[in-house]
């Protein structure tokens, strides 16, 4: 069914590394972000979380190649995308509300190895295709 999930609230995560003990070091913290979001995560109700998900690929030296059907070149730094959808924004601002658990450890793994961090948070979906 198409926009099933349009008016849900969408967090979108954007985290760059810039070498490979910056990269593992973020993995390491990921496995833990998912055992949380097991633990944490409403599979029900007024809260629920819809999807979650993680992606993880090279930084691409060069987007603008991929509609002639090359791949570019890479750079050094690893790209990660953590995307959540949520029932509704409470949902989202309860999420947020616990994350006080591990945050401070996860803004001194951002500084200690330069990760950059790109976060678009409370966003409404307004399409969506399928289920």
């Amino acid at each position: 069914m198409a926009d099933a999930l349009k008016g849900k609230t969408s967090v979108s995560i954007i985290y760059i590394t810039p070498n490979e003990r910056a990269t593992e070091a973020l993995r390491i913290f990921i496995e833990g972000h998912m055992e949380y979001m097991k633990t944490k995560s409403h599979e029900t109700g007024p809260m629920k979380l819809i999807h979650y998900s993680i992606s993880e690929s090279p930084e691409w030296a060069d987007n603008s190649r991929w509609q002639t059907g090359e791949t570019p070149g890479i750079t050094e730094r690893r790209v990660f995308h953590l995307f959540e959808i949520y029932e509704n924004l409470e949902g989202l601002q309860h999420h947020w509300m616990e994350t006080q658990e591990f945050i401070g450890e996860f803004y001194e793994l951002v500084e200690t190895h330069n990760i950059e961090v790109h976060t678009f948070n409370q966003m409404k979906i307004i399409q969506s295709l399928w289920n």
